[in-house]
Protein backbone atom coordinates (compact mmCIF):
# COMPACT_ATOMS: atom_id res chain seq x y z
CA UNK A 1 0.00 0.00 0.00
CA UNK A 2 1.01 3.79 -0.26
CA UNK A 3 0.62 6.08 2.64
CA UNK A 4 -2.04 8.73 2.61
CA UNK A 5 0.71 11.20 3.47
CA UNK A 6 4.23 12.19 4.90
CA UNK A 7 4.21 11.10 8.24
CA UNK A 8 0.88 9.70 8.26
CA UNK A 9 -0.46 5.62 8.03
CA UNK A 10 -1.03 4.08 4.99
CA UNK A 11 -4.49 4.81 3.27
CA UNK A 12 -6.28 1.86 2.10
CA UNK A 13 -5.09 1.72 -1.11
CA UNK A 14 -4.50 -2.22 -2.61
CA UNK A 15 -1.11 -3.05 -3.74
CA UNK A 16 -2.76 -4.07 -6.98
CA UNK A 17 -3.43 -0.36 -7.80
CA UNK A 18 -0.36 0.52 -7.76
CA UNK A 19 1.54 -1.71 -10.05
CA UNK A 20 -1.01 -1.59 -12.41
CA UNK A 21 -0.18 1.61 -13.27
CA UNK A 22 2.80 0.48 -15.24
CA UNK A 23 0.92 -3.21 -15.47
CA UNK A 24 -2.87 -2.10 -16.71
CA UNK A 25 -5.19 -4.73 -17.01
CA UNK A 26 -8.97 -3.50 -17.98
CA UNK A 27 -12.25 -3.74 -17.91
CA UNK A 28 -14.94 -3.33 -20.27
CA UNK A 29 -17.96 -0.88 -20.68
CA UNK A 30 -16.45 1.65 -18.41
CA UNK A 31 -15.70 4.27 -21.03
CA UNK A 32 -17.19 4.06 -24.67
CA UNK A 33 -15.11 1.14 -26.84
CA UNK A 34 -13.52 2.67 -29.82
CA UNK A 35 -14.71 2.09 -33.03
CA UNK A 36 -11.83 -0.30 -34.19
CA UNK A 37 -8.33 -1.26 -33.30
CA UNK A 38 -6.57 1.36 -36.54
CA UNK A 39 -3.76 1.71 -35.01
CA UNK A 40 -0.69 -0.30 -36.34
CA UNK A 41 0.92 -1.90 -34.40
CA UNK A 42 3.90 0.30 -33.92
CA UNK A 43 7.78 -1.59 -32.82
CA UNK A 44 10.30 1.37 -32.37
CA UNK A 45 13.77 1.18 -32.74
CA UNK A 46 16.90 1.29 -29.68
CA UNK A 47 16.34 5.39 -29.68
CA UNK A 48 12.83 4.82 -28.39
CA UNK A 49 13.87 3.25 -25.54
CA UNK A 50 11.87 4.90 -22.10
CA UNK A 51 12.67 5.04 -19.21
CA UNK A 52 9.52 6.94 -16.70
CA UNK A 53 9.96 8.33 -13.06
CA UNK A 54 7.15 7.27 -11.00
CA UNK A 55 6.13 10.16 -8.25
CA UNK A 56 2.89 9.76 -5.84
CA UNK A 57 2.58 13.17 -3.82
CA UNK A 58 5.82 14.36 -5.85
CA UNK A 59 7.89 11.81 -4.07
CA UNK A 60 9.81 9.14 -7.04
CA UNK A 61 9.04 6.18 -5.49
CA UNK A 62 10.25 3.94 -8.45
CA UNK A 63 11.06 3.89 -12.30
CA UNK A 64 9.27 1.83 -15.30
CA UNK A 65 11.45 1.39 -18.09
CA UNK A 66 11.34 -0.19 -21.66
CA UNK A 67 13.71 -1.77 -23.76
CA UNK A 68 14.04 -1.99 -27.41
CA UNK A 69 16.32 -4.86 -29.23
CA UNK A 70 15.30 -4.94 -32.92
CA UNK A 71 16.97 -7.82 -35.02
CA UNK A 72 16.69 -8.97 -38.67
CA UNK A 73 13.46 -10.89 -38.07
CA UNK A 74 12.28 -10.33 -34.38
CA UNK A 75 12.01 -7.71 -31.95
CA UNK A 76 13.09 -8.13 -28.37
CA UNK A 77 11.42 -6.05 -25.66
CA UNK A 78 12.11 -5.63 -22.33
CA UNK A 79 10.51 -4.17 -19.02
CA UNK A 80 11.23 -3.14 -15.64
CA UNK A 81 9.78 -2.06 -12.85
CA UNK A 82 10.93 -1.11 -9.66
CA UNK A 83 8.74 0.63 -7.20
CA UNK A 84 9.78 1.32 -3.04
CA UNK A 85 7.73 3.13 -0.58
CA UNK A 86 9.35 3.84 2.83
CA UNK A 87 7.95 5.72 6.01
CA UNK A 88 10.40 6.19 8.59
CA UNK A 89 12.69 4.24 7.10
CA UNK A 90 10.04 1.25 7.58
CA UNK A 91 9.36 -0.22 3.75
CA UNK A 92 5.41 0.08 3.58
CA UNK A 93 5.26 -1.26 -0.24
CA UNK A 94 7.73 -3.47 -2.72
CA UNK A 95 7.31 -4.34 -6.01
CA UNK A 96 9.69 -5.57 -8.43
CA UNK A 97 8.44 -6.96 -12.29
CA UNK A 98 10.66 -7.63 -14.90
CA UNK A 99 9.64 -8.94 -18.36
CA UNK A 100 10.89 -10.18 -21.96
CA UNK A 101 8.89 -9.76 -24.89
CA UNK A 102 10.14 -11.64 -28.10
CA UNK A 103 7.93 -10.65 -31.26
CA UNK A 104 7.95 -12.21 -35.10
CA UNK A 105 6.30 -10.52 -37.91
CA UNK A 106 4.31 -7.86 -36.02
CA UNK A 107 2.86 -11.48 -33.87
CA UNK A 108 4.15 -12.31 -29.82
CA UNK A 109 6.67 -15.08 -30.27
CA UNK A 110 7.26 -15.67 -26.87
CA UNK A 111 6.96 -13.90 -22.68
CA UNK A 112 8.88 -14.40 -20.04
CA UNK A 113 7.94 -12.83 -16.42
CA UNK A 114 9.14 -12.55 -12.80
CA UNK A 115 7.10 -10.32 -10.09
CA UNK A 116 8.45 -9.82 -6.84
CA UNK A 117 5.78 -8.02 -4.70
CA UNK A 118 6.06 -8.10 -0.82
CA UNK A 119 7.09 -11.15 -0.43
CA UNK A 120 4.73 -12.92 -2.98
CA UNK A 121 6.78 -14.68 -6.11
CA UNK A 122 4.48 -14.84 -9.49
CA UNK A 123 5.74 -15.83 -12.89
CA UNK A 124 4.48 -15.89 -16.33
CA UNK A 125 5.93 -17.92 -19.42
CA UNK A 126 3.91 -18.21 -22.69
CA UNK A 127 5.41 -18.67 -26.28
CA UNK A 128 3.10 -19.41 -29.99
CA UNK A 129 1.91 -22.45 -30.96
CA UNK A 130 -0.34 -24.10 -33.78
CA UNK A 131 -3.40 -22.97 -31.31
CA UNK A 132 -2.62 -19.85 -30.44
CA UNK A 133 -0.86 -18.30 -27.81
CA UNK A 134 -0.15 -20.78 -24.64
CA UNK A 135 -0.02 -19.31 -21.31
CA UNK A 136 1.52 -20.48 -18.30
CA UNK A 137 1.40 -19.45 -14.88
CA UNK A 138 -0.06 -20.21 -11.51
CA UNK A 139 -3.64 -20.67 -12.77
CA UNK A 140 -3.85 -23.63 -15.52
CA UNK A 141 -2.54 -23.25 -18.50
CA UNK A 142 -4.84 -21.50 -21.36
CA UNK A 143 -4.59 -20.71 -25.04
CA UNK A 144 -5.35 -16.66 -26.31
CA UNK A 145 -5.37 -15.29 -29.46
CA UNK A 146 -2.13 -15.64 -31.62
CA UNK A 147 -2.58 -12.07 -32.48
CA UNK A 148 -2.60 -11.20 -28.56
CA UNK A 149 -1.10 -8.05 -27.08
CA UNK A 150 0.32 -8.32 -23.15
CA UNK A 151 -0.73 -5.91 -20.33
CA UNK A 152 3.17 -4.26 -20.49
CA UNK A 153 2.15 -3.44 -24.16
CA UNK A 154 1.94 0.33 -22.86
CA UNK A 155 4.62 0.84 -25.94
CA UNK A 156 1.91 1.05 -28.69
CA UNK A 157 -1.43 3.03 -28.46
CA UNK A 158 -2.70 -0.50 -30.23
CA UNK A 159 -3.01 -1.87 -26.80
CA UNK A 160 -6.02 0.51 -25.99
CA UNK A 161 -7.80 -0.23 -28.97
CA UNK A 162 -7.81 -4.19 -27.97
CA UNK A 163 -10.82 -5.82 -26.41
CA UNK A 164 -8.48 -8.39 -24.54
CA UNK A 165 -4.75 -8.84 -23.60
CA UNK A 166 -2.63 -10.99 -21.60
CA UNK A 167 -1.95 -10.46 -17.83
CA UNK A 168 1.61 -10.10 -18.10
CA UNK A 169 2.09 -10.17 -14.32
CA UNK A 170 -0.51 -12.94 -13.23
CA UNK A 171 -1.00 -14.76 -16.41
CA UNK A 172 -5.05 -14.06 -16.77
CA UNK A 173 -6.73 -12.75 -19.75
CA UNK A 174 -8.27 -9.20 -19.06
CA UNK A 175 -10.76 -7.27 -20.93
CA UNK A 176 -9.51 -3.44 -22.04
CA UNK A 177 -12.09 -0.15 -21.86
CA UNK A 178 -10.64 3.27 -23.40
CA UNK A 179 -11.77 6.97 -24.54
CA UNK A 180 -9.24 8.53 -27.58
CA UNK A 181 -9.21 11.91 -27.29
CA UNK A 182 -7.50 14.86 -29.38
CA UNK A 183 -4.06 15.90 -29.34
CA UNK A 184 -3.02 18.17 -26.60
CA UNK A 185 0.21 19.17 -25.36
CA UNK A 186 2.08 18.04 -22.52
CA UNK A 187 5.09 19.11 -21.14
CA UNK A 188 8.07 16.23 -21.98
CA UNK A 189 11.65 17.01 -20.51
CA UNK A 190 10.97 20.44 -19.93
CA UNK A 191 9.51 20.65 -23.78
CA UNK A 192 6.17 21.31 -25.03
CA UNK A 193 5.14 18.26 -27.09
CA UNK A 194 2.04 17.22 -29.21
CA UNK A 195 0.59 14.13 -27.77
CA UNK A 196 -2.91 11.79 -28.19
CA UNK A 197 -4.79 11.39 -24.90
CA UNK A 198 -6.59 8.38 -23.90
CA UNK A 199 -8.29 7.62 -20.66
CA UNK A 200 -8.96 4.05 -19.55
CA UNK A 201 -9.72 1.95 -16.79
CA UNK A 202 -8.58 -1.25 -15.07
CA UNK A 203 -9.85 -3.50 -12.36
CA UNK A 204 -7.32 -1.84 -10.47
CA UNK A 205 -7.23 1.90 -11.37
CA UNK A 206 -8.27 4.35 -13.87
CA UNK A 207 -5.76 7.03 -15.43
CA UNK A 208 -4.72 8.41 -18.96
CA UNK A 209 -1.60 8.07 -20.83
CA UNK A 210 -0.33 9.98 -24.00
CA UNK A 211 1.69 9.44 -26.96
CA UNK A 212 3.56 11.30 -29.65
CA UNK A 213 3.17 11.90 -33.23
CA UNK A 214 5.18 9.04 -33.27
CA UNK A 215 2.66 6.40 -31.14
CA UNK A 216 5.42 6.77 -28.53
CA UNK A 217 4.55 6.84 -25.10
CA UNK A 218 5.23 10.07 -23.20
CA UNK A 219 3.39 10.10 -20.03
CA UNK A 220 0.65 8.81 -17.70
CA UNK A 221 -1.38 9.75 -14.96
CA UNK A 222 -3.11 7.22 -12.91
CA UNK A 223 -6.13 7.26 -10.27
CA UNK A 224 -7.31 5.19 -7.33
CA UNK A 225 -9.48 5.97 -4.36
CA UNK A 226 -8.35 10.01 -5.01
CA UNK A 227 -4.54 9.19 -5.53
CA UNK A 228 -2.63 10.09 -8.07
CA UNK A 229 0.32 8.38 -9.63
CA UNK A 230 2.43 10.36 -12.33
CA UNK A 231 4.56 8.59 -14.60
CA UNK A 232 7.33 11.75 -15.91
CA UNK A 233 9.50 10.96 -18.89
CA UNK A 234 13.45 11.40 -17.59
CA UNK A 235 14.93 9.97 -21.44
Amino acid sequence: MLPSAPGKAPSGIPRRSVIAAGIAGAVCGAFPRLASATTAIHFPTEAANRRFSVLYEGDRIGSHTILYSPATRETVITTAIHLLVKTAFITIYAFSHQSEEIWRQGRLASLRSETEEDGESLRVEGKETPQGFRVVSKGRPFIASAATLTSNSLWTPSVLEQETVIDAQHGGIIGISSRKFADEEVTVAGRHVPATRYTFITPYLAGSIWYDRDNLWVHGEFEHDGTSIHYLLDR
